[in-house]
């Protein structure tokens, strides 16, 4: 038994963390997503990527847990519409909408995250959803943890007289645990909370949360942009088989394995997300535009504003104009003749 983790020894619940090679082959993986995230997108991209994860997180961090609401309800319930659903569906939405804005005001702070932290969490995940005695609190009563989908117990859990304990071994681990691997860390956390399971309801979503705010407090900012939940719904059988054979095995494989996979696969469709977007906007800024029209100018001795209206049939003219202006700001354009029948040609330095 581990003296300093006595409690999750004694319980059987798996605590070390060493990397196994298709770990690290998902690792890399996400490494690989963050050069396009940081370096190739814009403002507008990134601001809609960033709305769209925050969707899927709420959809899909719900979905797990039962909620039947998709992508286009939570994104109007987000709005303030009227949606046709359950008044518990929308209710885990707008919690669940606050927990993580709370998620980000916790990253702003300072201090080290508290055990009353997570706790603050779990109240919101559930605020007027349960007893009022369970919400933002350890629960007093013995729980299961269950499959949403089937209604399967999965596991029994700690009883509320060792949650105390448990806790304290899990604070203490974290605490060893700052040098380890962001990624690594944020996962492996998941799963030990979970297998304490201290709340009476709402410990899925809260640990999901959980890890987010771990990898935002590790530096990885991709976390904003990535919303695993996606994944993790697709394979939510997967998810409780994990959890399982981690418990049985009594090894973090597993379940490290699966949630870093979920991780990758989400941040890999979310780069697609942010290529599609460059597509759609290839064009639609000045930059872009300039660079199509000197591309057809290397092509003319020299051209007037119709062809450029010509090369470019599906953009306003007097915005070619403002581009053109601009051109010859820059000197990369020449220009000659009076105004209306002015003729252009390449600046030598563009040739």
């Amino acid at each position: 038994m581990d003296s300093r983790y006595p409690h999750l020894s004694r319980l059987k619940i798996p605590y070390e963390v060493t990397n196994t090679d298709t770990m690290v082959t998902w690792l890399m993986h996400i490494a690989e997503t963050k050069p396009f995230l940081d370096e190739h997108l814009g403002t507008p991209q990134k601001v809609k990527l960033l709305r769209k994860a925050k969707v899927r997180a709420i959809t899909y961090s719900n979905q797990i847990e039962g909620n039947n609401l998709g992508e286009s309800e939570v994104t109007a319930v987000l709005q303030g519409k009227r949606v046709a659903g359950s008044k518990k569906d929308i209710k885990e939405v707008q919690n669940y909408h606050e927990a993580l804005d709370y998620v980000e005001r916790l990253v702003e702070d300072t201090r080290l995250i508290k055990l009353a932290d997570m706790c603050d969490l779990q109240r919101l995940v559930t605020n007027t959803l349960i007893e009022e005695r369970q919400c933002g609190r350890v629960r007093t009563i013995p729980v299961s943890i269950v499959n949403a989908a089937t209604g399967e117990t999965i596991d029994e859990c700690p009883q509320p007289h060792e949650l105390k304990d448990l806790l304290d071994d899990l604070w203490r681990w974290l605490d060893d645990t700052k040098d380890m691997n962001p990624f690594t860390r944020a996962f492996a956390f998941h799963f030990i909370a979970v297998s304490i399971h201290p709340f009476a309801d709402g410990n899925g979503r809260t640990m999901r949360l959980m890890q987010h705010l771990l990898l935002l407090l590790g530096g990885q900012r991709i976390a904003r942009f990535v919303p695993s939940e996606t994944a993790i719904m697709r394979g939510r059988d997967r998810y409780y088989t994990a959890i399982r054979q981690s418990k049985s095995l009594l090894s973090l494989h597993p379940i490290l394995e699966f949630l870093a996979e979920c991780f990758a696969t989400s941040a890999e469709e979310v780069v697609e997300d942010g290529r599609k977007l460059l597509r759609e906007s290839a064009g639609k800024t000045p930059e872009a535009r300039q660079r199509k029209i000197l591309a057809h100018a290397k092509k003319a001795e020299e051209f007037s504003m119709q062809d450029v209206v010509e090369w470019l049939p599906n953009i306003p003219r007097r915005t070619l104009e403002r581009d053109v202006a601009g051109l010859l700001k820059k000197r990369a354009l020449k220009a000659r003749g009076e105004l209306k029948a002015r003729i252009y040609t390449l600046a030598k330095w563009q040739k």
